[in-house]
């Protein structure tokens, strides 16, 4: 653990940004309600190993955007560190004066990557994550959800096995996918109906003890823009289900630039609503390309 010392003008999102974490991970382990609380001096925890530095001596010439270059740290990170703001740099970055950098922001951070698998229920399963054993999470797609609030079974237990054997966290994927397409009248059926939404949970919550998961990834798509404040309600109560359980909750969305409520297939994605209910999410952002679609070219 690392303790940072706010100034003026951090916020916990850049905070955050600075050491490689989240909003949510910073609130947690300072026990804040809420962004409102920061006042330059007060000390946050912050997760990591805790910092060690080194000694940088300023050459002639040198500049914040310079030194920064060479010691691969960010610009604004080596600024809040010094405590030296680049209108006051040219006063401050004396030639021999010794600087004292941290070693711990020169280091590369390790990223998370979730994987969809379409298990076979053959050994050919287990060789597949055992060639990226690497990854972060393997979602299993899908757990198909039914007219009557079931959930289609998949036959994942070799895949499941062979994730935990090579540590990768298993995440159960639940659709609107009817074997066909994602089905928009599906999706409305089950959000539309809170008793129908809790039976969902329920059926999620039995097979995320039963089969080990670690979390639930939830793909539902082409749903009604209409339907995108019942969508926030599922999430939502999913989400308190789950973490209430200590399982994660993820939801795969349609990448956008601007927020159109309206539009098909993007306007029932409240990123502002969702994100906050979500531990992570998946952004699709593959040119609309899938397994089951034709061919496109490489991105």
């Amino acid at each position: 653990m690392r303790i940072h010392t706010v100034m003026r003008g951090d916020t916990l999102r850049s905070i955050a940004a600075i050491y490689g974490t989240t909003v949510r991970e910073l609130l947690r382990l300072n026990e804040l309600d809420n962004q409102e609380l920061l006042v330059p001096g007060l000390h946050l925890l912050v997760p990591g190993k805790p910092t060690t530095v080194r000694p940088y001596t300023v050459q002639p010439g040198d500049t914040l955007k310079s030194i920064s270059e060479k010691l691969q740290i960010p610009e604004q990170g080596l600024s809040r560190w010094l405590g030296i703001s680049p209108a006051t740099a040219g006063k401050e970055l004396v030639a021999g004066r010794t600087l004292y950098v941290p070693e711990l922001l020169t280091s590369k951070k390790t990223i998370e990557v979730n994987a969809y698998m379409t298990p076979s229920g053959q050994p050919s399963d287990a060789e597949m994550l055992q060639t990226v054993s690497d990854i972060t999470y393997v979602s299993m797609f899908s757990y198909q959800v039914k007219a009557d609030g079931t959930l289609k079974p998949l036959n994942d237990a070799v895949a499941r096995q062979a994730a935990k054997r090579y540590e990768i966290a298993p995440l159960m994927t639940v659709t609107n996918f009817d074997g066909n397409t994602f089905n928009t009248e599906l999706a409305h059926t089950i959000l539309a109906n809170r008793s129908m939404r809790q039976k969902v949970i329920d059926h999620i919550l039995s097979e995320l003890g039963e089969r080990g998961f670690r979390g639930v990834n939830v793909d539902f798509e082409h749903m009604r823009p209409t339907d995108r404040p019942l969508y926030n309600q599922f999430i939502q109560q999913l989400g308190d289900a789950v973490r209430a359980r200590n399982y994660s909750l993820s939801i795969a969305m349609g990448p956008k630039t601007s927020d159109e409520p309206n539009a098909p297939w993007m306007g029932a994605f409240d990123y502002r609503t969702l994100g906050r209910e979500v531990d992570f999410l998946m952004l699709m952002t593959y040119e609309w390309g899938w397994v089951g679609g034709p061919p496109l070219a490489s991105i």
